[in-house]
């Protein structure tokens, strides 16, 4: 299991140099708000792209030889958002993104279920919950130790750079400068992540993929009231059944802004704290680094408190607490907004593996196409940080925190939704 909860460390790493990599590309490449959150857009598109192509891999050829490749394609996108991120070549760093986000979709394709598959059924949501903790160790420390390799000292170092050259922080010399910083990171990232998958050979997963449903542990059967496993069903009939079966389809529009909301507050983090909390990038980038630390905290005291309290119960709570929050960093544009979106943090932090595992629990044996329409739901994390960009674009920033807002509350509607169904 170890293996596993490493996974869910690494890919946190990637997911969160993103709001870290989004201002440095804004100004080593000139962007707007709008064109910044591209960056994200690339990413999560990856995810849309390859969660079918990944469960269908996983039903070939398994969970093991799905989490090989995609580590190789995580190191390999990394690798090339390092060297032409720093050479200030826009698109390609954003097709580096793609790549990394292929190589995710298949580690999150597989390890998700994987983690309730390993243990006791009715213990698969704190379990998963408790794999999620690490991601959120994962966030922490790539948002600490990324923010000093982006950040610390650039005030110091451009004001260095103007006095000894006499040009400006537009000038060439500097955006150069800026850009290269981006490479040791994300080599250093792919070097990690390739020599993981070395390690992967040890391990041995002898599951099968169809064998036994990720949350109930019963053997596969067929009744009338689960269309998506009759005999000769195609993939495509599959997909079109389980999107028509409530409250599981609501689970994946929840997942879908979820992510939309979690992937927009980070992204327009720094461009928040400098832009209405009196603060410099760097402060900034430490912010969002207390903020993952809460994120983590949230995780394990989630898991921790689902001994006693209804995982939906839980998810109600934080999803209209996150609401709240949000609402008041949109309404606020000031000091006291920046500093609530650090503890926004914490209660996000339950939302994405809470809604993961309900979903799967709410059909009486879940196929692995559940899982990977519910990977495929990530692709909200390239959706609404283009609708804040757009909004912050022509209204203001603080504006488009209203995106995370109503995200928050399709959550809290799946929330009540689903929990007379476990009930």
């Amino acid at each position: 299991m170890r293996y596993i909860y490493a996974l869910f460390f690494l890919w946190a790493i990637a997911h969160n140099l993103n709001p870290l990599l989004i201002p440095v590309l804004k100004e080593v490449c000139i962007l707007s708000d709008f064109q910044s959150a591209l960056v994200d857009s690339a990413f999560y598109i990856g995810y849309f792209a390859f969660a079918l192509p990944a469960g269908a891999f996983i039903k070939s050829k398994g969970y093991k030889k799905a989490i090989t490749l995609g580590l190789y394609f995580f190191g390999v996108g990394a690798a090339i958002v390092g060297i032409f991120g720093s050479q200030q070549n826009y698109a390609m760093a954003l097709l580096g993104l793609f790549v990394m986000a292929a190589g995710l979709t298949f580690l999150e394709t597989a390890a998700n279920p994987l983690v309730t598959l390993l243990g006791d059924p009715q213990k698969a949501t704190t379990r998963l919950n408790l794999a999620q903790s690490f991601n959120g160790l994962g966030a922490t420390l790539a948002v600490f130790f990324g923010g000093m390799a982006l950040f610390a000292g650039s005030e110091e170092e451009l004001a260095h750079f103007i006095e000894t050259t006499g040009k400006t922080a537009s000038s060439a010399e500097w955006l150069a400068f800026r850009g290269e910083q981006l490479f040791m990171p994300y080599v250093v990232v792919a070097m990690i992540t390739i020599g993981f998958s070395r390690l992967l050979r040890r391990p041995k997963i002898q599951i099968d993929p169809e064998s036994t449903n990720p949350i109930s542990g019963s053997p596969n059967f067929v009744n009338p009231s689960e269309p998506y496993l009759q005999p000769g069903t195609s993939a495509w009939q599959q997909i079109k059944t389980l999107l028509q079966t409530t409250p599981y389809n609501l689970g994946i529009l929840a997942q879908f802004c979820y992510v939309g909301a979690q992937v927009g507050v980070g992204s327009f983090f720094i461009r928040y704290a400098t832009t209405y909390g009196n603060v410099s990038s760097s402060v900034g980038a430490t912010g969002l680094s207390l903020g993952m630390l809460l994120f983590m905290l949230g995780r394990f005291t989630g898991t921790f408190l689902m001994r006693w309290i209804a995982p939906t119960k839980l998810l109600l709570g934080t999803a209209l607490i996150a609401a709240a929050i949000s609402t008041t960093v949109a309404l606020n544009g000031g000091p006291t907004g920046f500093w609530l979106l650090i503890p926004l943090q914490f209660f996000m932090s339950i939302l994405f593996p809470t809604i993961f595992s309900l979903s799967l629990s709410s059909l009486k044996n879940a196929p692995p196409m559940a899982s990977s329409l519910l990977i495929m739901s990530i692709v909200g994390g390239a959706f609404f940080p283009l609708v804040m960009g757009a909004i912050s674009d022509q209204f203001g920033l603080q504006y488009a925190y209203l995106v995370p807002v109503l995200c928050f509350a399709v959550v809290t509607y799946f929330a009540k939704r689903i929990s007379p169904t476990l009930a």
